[in-house]
């Protein structure tokens, strides 16, 4: 049965609304930064002044930001490891803000379409920091047993504003394409706000969690780095994992850049249709189905999660590969709905599903692998699903239609292995059974 929030833990019941309000107001700074958003930006407005090739690249770069920025997550958690996680959160937050209203600034020739797009990474690396800190704190403050459905309600509250936000946005392009140089000013200002706020933001027994990540970076030979090496070797049904994700992620972190491209350059979707398909249409979705799996994840171990919830993923890019190659422009508005519902349970395995396999005081650091690889593929990812593009368009206009084949078979692949995985892991935990005479 659901539980209400009088049910939870008293900590919890105090510490959730402060999240929830801070997560709210920057949640429009977010929507503004969100890649697809971004993407349509890029894609409309600096196709006449560039290179459509090089515009291409930067759309691919600009939507697989929000990924590729958490390369830096490890070095990130390594500079506040034994220190005061919130008011680093709040500084990393002012830079998010600070960053997005930069982007306004950008003119309308290649100089501009560099400085959005190195301004739309710079944003959210200050984010990815923010993403991996805030694991620890949540953590802290949170029971296991309830914790997704608390970071479910948190996530249904966020993604409802950026989805209003990118549809807002959406709706402003395409009566004034200019309007993303007044939005974005705004938007930056809400996300100085939320940063201001977050400082009253406490941590259940803070300070003997700073003590203990102080003394283990003592102990630790060869910094962040090498430790999470020796995670990766010495833990090996996390390592199992990371792998498996890398595969499975790499196909639905190249979608979005593809999707962008292939609608404005193939199929002629208006700036607010690509909006709503790329980014409003699946944060809608994913609000709605975000408790559902929030309850799925209380209740088992991560791989046991992604075995089924992996399959989500594999739908919605089937449904996208079929438009895309058919020329159905509906089956691109069902694919939206399904990503969300995909993404609504991916976002929950995503920021949680490391605290199966990690102690507290490694929770950083476990969160920091994940994410680190998951920047690293965020950046690969995007690129080379637009690589594939423009082979295919050099070779044959009109071939790209097909590129999404690629990202398809990576996910159907790492649906696959989940389940494998799940299973052996299941089968190692099961007590042998002995023949009795």
């Amino acid at each position: 049965m659901h539980r209400r929030s009088s049910d939870l833990p008293y900590i919890a019941r105090t510490l959730m609304p402060r999240e929830i309000n801070a997560n709210a107001t920057m949640a429009v700074a977010l929507g503004a930064l969100e890649g697809g958003v971004v993407g349509v930006v890029v894609k409309n407005q600096f196709d006449a002044v560039a290179d459509p090739a090089w515009v291409n690249l930067c759309v691919a770069l600009v939507a697989g930001a929000p990924a590729a920025a958490n390369m830096a997550s490890l070095w990130l958690s390594g500079l506040a490891e034994g220190r005061d996680k919130t008011a680093w959160i709040s500084g990393l937050m002012t830079l998010t803000a600070l960053f997005l209203m930069l982007m306004a600034l950008a003119p309308m020739n290649t100089l501009g379409l560099v400085l959005i797009t190195i301004a739309m990474i710079l944003a959210r690396l200050a984010w990815a920091g923010v993403i991996t800190l805030r694991a620890a704190i949540w953590r802290a403050n949170f029971p296991r047993h309830v914790r997704a459905r608390i970071t479910g309600r948190i996530t249904v509250i966020y993604s409802v504003i950026i989805a209003i936000t990118a549809a807002g946005i959406g709706v402003a392009l395409s009566w004034w394409s200019e309007s993303w140089r007044l939005i974005f000013p705004l938007a930056g200002a809400l996300g100085l706000v939320a940063a201001w706020a977050y400082q009253r933001t406490r941590i259940r027994y803070g300070a003997r969690l700073r003590r203990s990540e102080q003394a283990q970076r003592v102990d630790r030979q060869g910094g962040q780095f090498r430790a999470s090496l020796r995670i990766l070797v010495d833990d090996r049904w996390y390592r199992r994992y990371m792998l498996t994700m890398f595969a499975f992620g790499s196909g639905n972190l190249m979608v979005i850049a593809l999707l962008v491209i292939l609608l404005s350059e193939q199929f002629g979707f208006s700036r607010f249709e690509q909006v709503l398909i790329t980014t409003t249409l699946p944060l809608v979705t994913l609000a709605i189905f975000t408790p559902i799996w929030a309850r799925r994840l209380d209740a088992v171990h991560i791989l046991d999660y992604r075995a089924r919830q992996a399959w989500m993923f594999v739908l919605a890019l089937g449904l996208f590969t079929a438009a895309s190659i058919s020329a159905l422009n509906l089956l691109f508005w069902i694919g939206a709905m399904a990503m969300g519902v995909a993404f609504a349970g991916g976002k929950l395995g995503w920021n949680l599903g490391h605290n199966d396999f990690a102690s507290d005081d490694q929770s950083t650091l476990y969160m920091g692998i994940h994410v680190t690889l998951t920047g690293i593929r965020g950046l690969l990812a995007p690129l080379a699903g637009v690589l594939v593009y423009q082979l295919l368009e050099a070779h044959s206009p009109g071939l790209g239609r097909w590129v999404l084949l690629f990202p398809f078979t990576l996910t159907l692949g790492g649906a696959v292995t989940f389940v494998i995985l799940a299973r052996l892991r299941r089968l190692e935990q099961t007590p042998q059974k002995t023949d009795h005479a």
